[in-house]
C-alpha cells in the first residue's frame, strides 16, 4: 500500500527555497544543487540570464523479461536499466521568454527539451547529466530567444500579453511500493505453455508470448516551488503472432493484456486468452479480401480506444500554437482547440479527463498525474457533456488573455511541455450489452439496404490495413473474416456519428515512449465498444508477398 508523504501547495517563488519539505534522496539532492548552480552562475555575454529551470527524472527499473515463441524460451533477460534526464530551461522574462517558439533550425527537435538517456544512477552521475543538458538547453534556448522577438516585431505582435504566467505550485511526493513477481521459473513455463500452438495451425511462421513487467518512477523539480515523485508498475502479457494467409500476405497479429501484478491472473484466465487470440489467427488465415465500403461500422472496445485517440485525443492536445516563423500554421495543434461550446460529439457519451485517477478495474493507469509538468495542481475535467465540448486542457502559455492552467501541461521525450490529456474517459449515457449493439448494427444496415456491415476488431492508424475485421450479413447475421480494410479518411467529424455506446470499457495506455521521437506524453484511454453511423472503408493495394523458396519445416 502507497504511503502519502506530503501533498501540500505552495506559493510561487522567483527561486529555489524547498526547505525540508524536499526529500532527501540522490534524485532531488542533484536537482536542487545544479538548479542553485544554473539560477546563480549561468550567463553568456549578450544573452538573458535563465529565469525558469525544470527537471524531470525518469528511472526504469530493471525487471526480468520472459518470452517464449513455438514453445521455446528466448534467452533469458532484464529490461534495461534506464535513468534518463529531461531539462526544460527558459530565458527571459515572464512577458517576453524563449519558449512557445520553433526553432527554425530543426524538424523534429524544434521545440524538445534537452535530454540524456540511461544516467549513472548516481548523485555525481546525476550532476554531470543535468550539467550538460542544462548547457545544452541555454544554447537552444538563446537562439529562439533572439528568432520569437524578432519574429514578434516583424508580426507586430501585441506586447502586453505575457508569454508565462506562473501559477500555485503544488507538490506530491509518495513511497516506492513493492512490486512482487513470481519466481522466474513459473513465468518462464507458462510463456512455454502458452506459447506452443495446437498441430492444425500449421501456417503459423512465428507466435510468442511476451510477460514484460514494468515499473517506472518520476521525480520532477522547478525554480517556482513545484516538484511531485510517484510511480507506476505493472504487468504487460502480449501475444504475438505472424503468418502468410491461404492469399499469400504476410500478417501480423497481436494482443495485449494489463495486469496489476501476476497474482492478477491465472494460468487458466491466460490460456482463455491465448485460446482466444489463435481463434482470431485461424479466421485471418482464411479470410477473403475485402472491398470497398460506406456504412455503419461496430468498433469493439479496443478499436474503439483507437478510434478515440485518433479523433478526438490528439485533436485535444497542443491548445495554444506554438509560433514560427517557418511555418505560419502549426500542424500540431489541436483541431478541436477553438471549437468551445460546439458540438463535436455524439450526446449518446460523454467525455472526462481525470488526471488523479490512480486504476480502472484494479489496473494501474499510466496516465495518472497529480501534478503537471509546470508544477499545477491538475484538475478533472468535463471535456463534452451533451454532445458540446465544455473545457480544453491548459497550461501556464495562455491561449487568450485570462485563462489560466488547469493543470494539464505535459512533457513528452521531444516536447517541452504543452497541454495534453491524461486519463481519457468515454462513459455512455445508456450503456447497451454486446448482443443489443450488433442487433442496432444489422437494424440500421437492414435500413440501408446494405448486404453486410462490419465489426472492427482494431482500427486502422497511419494509413495502414488492418490484419482483419468481421463482415457481418443482414440476411441471417453470419459472420466471416476479411483482411486487407484502410480508412478512407479520418477527420473529428466521426465523432458525431457515434449511434451507441457499449457496456465493456477496455484501457488502451502507452507506458514507456515507443520511440525518442514520441511527442505524446503517456496516456489512458477508457472506452466502451462504439457503434458509429457511418465509416468510409477501402481496400489495401498491397500486393501478395513472394512466397518463399522452400516450404516452412514441419
Amino acid at each position: 500500500m502507497k504511503k502519502l508523504l506530503l501533498l501540500l501547495i505552495c506559493c510561487c517563488a522567483s527561486t529555489v527555497g524547498f526547505g525540508e519539505k524536499l526529500p532527501d534522496n540522490i534524485y532531488f539532492r542533484a536537482m536542487k544543487d545544479e538548479m542553485k548552480r544554473t539560477l546563480h552562475q549561468l550567463k553568456r555575454p549578450g544573452v538573458p540570464r535563465p529565469f525558469y529551470v525544470a527537471y524531470k527524472l525518469e528511472n526504469i527499473r530493471p525487471l526480468p523479461k520472459v518470452e517464449a515463441s513455438l514453445g521455446a524460451l528466448y534467452p533469458s533477460s532484464m529490461r534495461d536499466e534506464r535513468l534518463n534526464v529531461y531539462t526544460i530551461l527558459d530565458i527571459g522574462t515572464a512577458k517576453e521568454d524563449s519558449m512557445g517558439y520553433a526553432h527554425e533550425a530543426y524538424w523534429d527537435y524544434a521545440y524538445a527539451p534537452a535530454w540524456i538517456m540511461s544516467v549513472s544512477k548516481s548523485y555525481d552521475g546525476l550532476r554531470q547529466a543535468l550539467w550538460e543538458t542544462t548547457d545544452e538547453a541555454y544554447l537552444f534556448a538563446a537562439e529562439v530567444y533572439q528568432q520569437k522577438q524578432a519574429y514578434k516585431r516583424q508580426k507586430n505582435l501585441p506586447q502586453n500579453k505575457p508569454d508565462f504566467v506562473p501559477h500555485t505550485q503544488t507538490h506530491f511526493v509518495e513511497d516506492t511500493p513493492e512490486f512482487r513477481l513470481p519466481p522466474t521459473e513459473q513465468l518462464q513455463t507458462w510463456a512455454q505453455t502458452l506459447s506452443t500452438p495446437p498441430n492444425t495451425a500449421t501456417y503459423l511462421e512465428q507466435f510468442t508470448v511476451f510477460f514484460d513487467p514494468i515499473q517506472k518512477e518520476v521525480y520532477y523539480l522547478n525554480s517556482l516551488g513545484g516538484f511531485y515523485h510517484w510511480s507506476f508498475a505493472a504487468v504487460r502479457v502480449v501475444w504475438t503472432a505472424r503468418l502468410r494467409n491461404k492469399d499469400g500476405y504476410k500478417k501480423e497479429l497481436s494482443k495485449t493484456l494489463w495486469l496489476a501484478d501476476m497474482d492478477s491472473a491465472t494460468e487458466t484466465q491466460l490460456r482463455e486468452q491465448t485460446d482466444e487470440f489463435l481463434q482470431q489467427v485461424a479466421d485471418v488465415y482464411h479470410a477473403k479480401k475485402a472491398t470497398t465500403y460506406i456504412g455503419p461500422v461496430l468498433l469493439t472496445a479496443h478499436a474503439a480506444g483507437q478510434f478515440i485517440k485518433q479523433a478526438f485525443v490528439l485533436n485535444m492536445q497542443n491548445i495554444t500554437p506554438l509560433l514560427s516563423a517557418k511555418n505560419e500554421t502549426d500542424n500540431t495543434a489541436g483541431k478541436l482547440r477553438d471549437k468551445l461550446e460546439l458540438r463535436v460529439l455524439s450526446n449518446v457519451v460523454n467525455v472526462y479527463d481525470r488526471p488523479t485517477q490512480r486504476t480502472f478495474n484494479g489496473i494501474p493507469l499510466s496516465g495518472f498525474m497529480p501534478v503537471d509538468d509546470e508544477g499545477v495542481s491538475a484538475e478533472e475535467l468535463s471535456l463534452v457533456t451533451g454532445g458540446k465540448l465544455r473545457a480544453l486542457p491548459r497550461s501556464s502559455r495562455p491561449a487568450e488573455k485570462g485563462l489560466k492552467s488547469n493543470g494539464h501541461a505535459r512533457l513528452a521525450p521531444t516536447s517541452l511541455p504543452r497541454e495534453n490529456l491524461t486519463n481519457v474517459f468515454v462513459e455512455a449515457q445508456q450503456p447497451v450489452s454486446a448482443e443489443e449493439l450488433e442487433q442496432q448494427l444489422l437494424e440500421k444496415c437492414k435500413a440501408l439496404e446494405l448486404e453486410y456491415c462490419y465489426i472492427l476488431p482494431s482500427f486502422p492508424t497511419n494509413g495502414a490495413a488492418i490484419p482483419a475485421a468481421q463482415r457481418v450479413y443482414t440476411k441471417d447475421g453470419h459472420k466471416e473474416t476479411v483482411y486487407g480494410l484502410k480508412l478512407a479518411d479520418l477527420t473529428p467529424r466521426a465523432l458525431r456519428d457515434i449511434m451507441a455506446a457499449g457496456n465493456d470499457p477496455e484501457i488502451l495506455q502507452t507506458v514507456l515512449p515507443s520511440s525518442v521521437k514520441q511527442t505524446v506524453p503517456t496516456q489512458s484511454i477508457i472506452t466502451p465498444s462504439l457503434l458509429l453511423e457511418e465509416l468510409e472503408l477501402v481496400p489495401d493495394d498491397a500486393k501478395p508477398d513472394k512466397p518463399p523458396f522452400v516450404s516452412k519445416p514441419n
